[in-house]
C-alpha cells in the first residue's frame, strides 16, 4: 500500500510538473526588430516566412503545426508540399489572413512593412534578424520557447554549440601560426556582388579564420569591378552554383579568364560552396561553417569532417 501511494505521489508531482511547465504562457517576448509581442498561448497554427525559420521548425518536429511557407522553402523537400504565401520580400497578406495563423515567424530578408501590417490585422508575428553563429543557435531556442519546444530546441542548440567550439579551436590553432587569408565571396556574377561588412556571410568568413574584403567597400552588398577585385587580390575565391541564372560549377569559375590575375586563380583556391548551407541561418548552418573552413584551411579536411 505504501508502494501504491508513493506511486501515486510520483506521478501527481510529475504531472504538476508538466503543467507548470506548460503554463508559460503568455509571453512577452521583444523581437529583433525591437517589437515586445505577446503569445497569449501555444502556438497551434504557424506559418514560416523564411527558409532556415522552415528548417528549423521541421528540426525541432512542428511540421504539423506549419500550416503555410514562403515560396523559397524547399527543405525539408515536405516542405515544398505545404501552402504557400508569397515571396519571402513581399508575402501575400490576404492568404496569410486567410490561414488565420496564431503566429507567422521571419527572418531578415522579409520586409517590416509586411510585419506591421499583419500586427495592425491581429496576426501575431515575430521578426528575427541573426548575424551569426551564435544568433542562429540563440534564435533556435527562442523559436522552441515560443512554440513549447524547449526540450528539443535545447538538444539542437547543445549539440551545435559542442560542434561550433570544437570547430572554433581547429581554426584559433590555426591562426596562431597562419594570417587571415584574404577572401572574396561571390554572391552574384553579373554584375559582381559580394557580401559586405556586418553581414551573416561576413561573421561566417571572421569565424572560419578568413579576411573578407567585402568589408572594405560600402554597402552590406557592395558591387566589385574587375579593377578593385585585381587590386583587392583575394588569395581564396568563394562562388556557389546559384551566382549566375543559368547555374555555375567549379570548372566554369576555374575557367574564367578575367580572373586570372588574382592570386586565388593563380593557386587554384577556388571553390564553390552550397549556398542553402552558407546562407541559411538554421541547424543547418554548421556543415555550411565547415565548408567556409575547408575553402580557407583545405589541410583541415580531415579534422573537420
Amino acid at each position: 500500500m505504501k508502494k501504491l501511494i508513493s506511486a501515486i505521489l510520483i506521478i501527481s508531482i510529475f504531472l504538476v510538473s508538466i503543467s507548470s511547465a506548460a503554463a508559460d504562457y503568455p509571453i512577452k517576448y521583444t523581437d529583433d526588430l525591437g517589437r515586445e509581442v505577446v503569445i497569449k498561448a501555444e502556438p497551434e497554427r504557424i506559418i514560416s516566412l523564411a527558409p532556415a525559420i522552415t528548417e528549423i521548425i521541421y528540426e525541432l518536429g512542428l511540421e504539423d503545426k506549419l500550416v503555410a511557407v514562403s515560396s523559397v522553402c524547399d527543405y525539408p523537400e515536405e516542405a515544398l508540399a505545404k501552402t504557400e504565401v508569397g515571396r519571402i520580400d513581399e508575402p501575400n497578406l490576404e492568404k496569410i489572413i486567410s490561414l488565420e495563423p496564431d503566429l507567422v515567424i521571419a527572418e531578415s530578408v522579409s520586409r517590416i512593412r509586411s510585419l506591421e501590417r499583419l500586427t495592425e490585422l491581429g496576426i501575431k508575428n515575430i521578426g528575427f534578424k541573426p548575424d551569426s553563429i551564435n544568433d542562429t543557435i540563440n534564435m533556435i531556442e527562442d523559436i522552441a520557447y515560443l512554440s513549447a519546444a524547449e526540450s528539443a530546441g535545447q538538444k539542437i542548440a547543445t549539440a551545435m554549440e559542442k560542434e561550433y567550439l570544437r570547430l572554433q579551436k581547429l581554426v584559433a590553432k590555426k591562426l596562431e601560426n597562419n594570417e587571415r587569408k584574404r577572401v572574396f565571396y561571390e554572391i552574384w556574377s553579373d554584375p559582381l556582388y559580394t557580401a559586405g561588412k556586418g553581414t551573416f556571410i561576413d561573421s561566417l568568413i571572421q569565424a572560419a579564420g578568413g579576411y573578407n574584403i567585402g568589408r572594405e567597400a560600402q554597402g552590406s552588398w557592395p558591387t566589385y569591378n574587375l579593377e578593385s577585385l585585381i587590386a583587392a587580390d583575394p588569395e581564396v575565391y568563394i562562388s556557389s552554383q546559384h551566382s549566375n541564372p543559368q547555374g555555375l560549377t567549379l570548372e566554369d569559375l576555374r575557367q574564367k579568364k578575367v580572373l586570372r590575375e588574382i592570386s586565388a586563380f593563380k593557386n587554384d583556391r577556388v571553390y564553390l560552396v552550397n549556398q542553402d548551407l552558407v546562407n541559411r541561418p538554421s541547424p543547418r548552418i554548421i556543415e555550411g561553417y565547415k565548408e567556409l573552413i575547408r575553402a580557407i584551411f583545405p589541410e583541415l579536411k580531415k579534422e573537420i569532417n
